[in-house]
């Protein structure tokens, strides 16, 4: 298998991963005493990558994801993301990563949050998903470029000819 093909894969693996961890959390939680050890570990870990307030949160069977809205837009999209930018760019062609790209992303993240500590305008559920699923959707593309790019130079980078002559070893 192309090493680029395998590394995306693992990628994609993992962020699927991800996601359906955020999803067997709540699920866990209505499940026997084994099953709700489980659920407390997804949310204390995920404690550590978000506030969890309940608030801001999306819930599932009437119980929160482990992350709040913007963080779960951000993953799932993320998730998106990631599963469609092999139709968009080709895996074995390594491409810079846009940093037009990265500033796209970010900025309505960032209008978001500043306009609601400002007082300008109120953080909604509605903007928190919008932002972070644009967020999250667009990252990939800045990401894997780079993540692919320095799997192509690993690949391609020529190993060291060692001759052995008289003892020496030239490199």
């Amino acid at each position: 298998m192309h090493k680029a093909l395998l590394v995306y894969l693992i990628i994609l693996a993992a962020t699927a991963l991800w996601c359906g961890l955020l999803i067997a959390a709540p699920l866990l939680t209505s499940g026997g005493e084994s099953a709700h050890v489980w659920s407390d570990a997804l949310y204390d870990g995920f404690h550590r990558v978000c506030h969890q307030l309940d608030s801001r949160s999306l819930h599932l069977s009437g119980v929160p994801l482990p992350v709040c809205m913007r963080c779960s837009a951000i993953y799932f999209a993320f998730f998106l993301g990631t599963l469609l930018f092999p139709l968009v760019r080709p895996l074995r062609q390594p491409h810079a990563a846009s940093r037009g790209l990265l500033i796209l992303a970010l900025t309505p993240m960032l209008i978001d949050v500043a306009a609601g500590i400002s007082g300008i305008a109120d953080i909604t559920a509605t903007s928190r998903l919008v932002t972070g699923a644009a967020f999250g959707f667009l990252i990939p593309f800045v990401v894997l470029p780079v993540v692919l790019g320095a799997v192509h130079e690993w690949r391609t980078q020529s190993t060291p000819v060692i001759h052995h002559s008289k003892g020496s070893v030239d490199a």
